[in-house]
């Protein structure tokens, strides 16, 4: 079995080549992890098979090639693709409010579902950017991170909740005041992780 890093081949121990792919993985994990490097891609005798658990799932393989890119490259660019993503988002809100108060609560209720899996992303990548790069959202000086992020959770549940009740004009009162301004807070703890990247390696 013929085990590489990018274009390098990696000399395993025999020991972890016959306790399988899921030594192999972790031993390779280890090996990039150790230079600030994170597996983006798998490829097994030529074929891309993508991430970790589809590895893990097939049988066979002479030859197993990790790819693999820097973390803070990687922290970069989701970094960027989120502030740019912030615009958008404030901007979908906005126009979600006026539909409600225009009583066009289906599309309203449509674009709001796709603004929720947004946030998600939002804050499911700023979570692991911040766990990437060392740095304790609680340490972040934009201001009372927990705080914060409740506030964002509780006026996203007052929103489902007005919905459940048919309250449109009660939903838009709630992004307004309350949703808007909390995505606002947020984007400037994006911006205060972002400038973790400009600052030079230990």
């Amino acid at each position: 079995m013929k085990i590489l890093l990018d274009n390098a081949e990696l000399h395993l121990d025999e020991d972890v080549i016959e306790d399988g792919r899921e030594a192999i993985y972790e031993e390779v994990r280890r090996e990039t992890a150790a230079s600030g490097r994170v597996i983006v891609d798998i490829i097994v005798d030529g074929e891309s098979v993508g991430d970790e658990n589809t590895f893990m799932s097939l049988s066979g393989g002479s030859e197993f090639r990790f790819i693999t890119r820097p973390i803070r490259g990687l922290i970069q660019e989701s970094l960027r693709e989120g502030q740019r993503y912030f615009i958008a988002l404030k901007n979908g809100l906005e126009s979600i409010a006026a539909l409600l108060e225009e009583s066009r609560d289906h599309e309203a209720q449509a674009r709001f579902s796709q603004a929720i899996d947004g946030i998600r992303w939002l804050t499911g990548t700023f979570s692991k950017s911040c766990m990437l790069l060392g740095v304790p959202e609680r340490s972040l000086k934009t201001g009372n991170f927990e705080r914060d992020f409740k506030d964002l959770n509780r006026a996203l549940s007052d929103i489902e909740r007005a919905m459940e009740g048919g309250k449109t004009m009660n939903q838009a009162y709630i992004i307004r005041d309350r949703l808007l301004p909390s995505i606002e807070v947020f984007s400037n703890y994006w911006k205060e992780v972002s400038s973790f990247l400009e600052m030079p390696l230990q």
